[in-house]
This record gives C-alpha cells, sequence and structure tokens, in this order.
C-alpha cells in the first residue's frame, strides 16, 4: 500500500470531535481498513482474564502477513460501559489500537475513544 492511499482513506473518514479534538471512531478505522485490505483480517484474543481485568490482543493481518498488533486492558466495572461489557469494550480498544499502528484513522494519537474523555 502507497502511503497515499492512507492518506485519501483517512480524510474520508468521519471524525468526531471529543473536546475540540478530532477523533476518528473504530467503526470508521474497521471501514477504512476494509478499503486498503478487502483481503484483510483482523483477529482477537484474550490474552489473560483475572479478577476482572481483561486483556485482549489484537492482530491485523493482509494475506497472513502481520501488519499490526495492538493490545488493550479493561477493568470490569471502573466505568459504566465496563459495568456490562467490559470485554467487548476491551476487544474493540485492541482492534482500534492496532489499526492506528498501522496509520488508520491516527492524524494526532493512537489512543482511545476513553483515553481521549
Amino acid at each position: 500500500m502507497e502511503y497515499s492511499e492512507l492518506e485519501k482513506v483517512n480524510k474520508k473518514l468521519k471524525k468526531t470531535d471529543i473536546k475540540g479534538k478530532d477523533y476518528i471512531e473504530v467503526n470508521q478505522r474497521i471501514l477504512g481498513f476494509r478499503q486498503l485490505y478487502p483481503n484483510g483480517s483482523i483477529e482477537t484474543e484474550i490474552i489473560n482474564m483475572q479478577d476482572g481485568i481483561v486483556t485482549i490482543k489484537a492482530i491485523v493481518k493482509d494475506d497472513g502477513k502481520i501488519l499490526a498488533t495492538g493490545h488493550a486492558q479493561e477493568k470490569e466495572g471502573n466505568s459504566f460501559i465496563n459495568k456490562v461489557s467490559y470485554i467487548e469494550n476491551c476487544e474493540t480498544s485492541a482492534v482500534g489500537r492496532a489499526l492506528g499502528i498501522l496509520g488508520i484513522g491516527t492524524d494526532t494519537s493512537v489512543r482511545s475513544f476513553d483515553e481521549m474523555q
């Protein structure tokens, strides 16, 4: 993939304003990934889950080749969303971080939505 392709896709992704800063949500990053890598895959794996804390690894691949990885950790109950969906929230964060490391949806940083708030 050429950098110009990445720039073109990033410009098309919908941005959300969080405290005056643009943020591209994970669903938009996934759409960008699908445009750039139609044969790509995103795999997630629970690395550890103990005492209400989950750690998830996301692996972004294209034709079997690893392009990027991302990790996230969440604690059950430490926020409104984590009271009922801490595993799902963690998985989304790990995917967003992996796609951010790949350069999709990261104009200013790789931070998650929660980190922005």
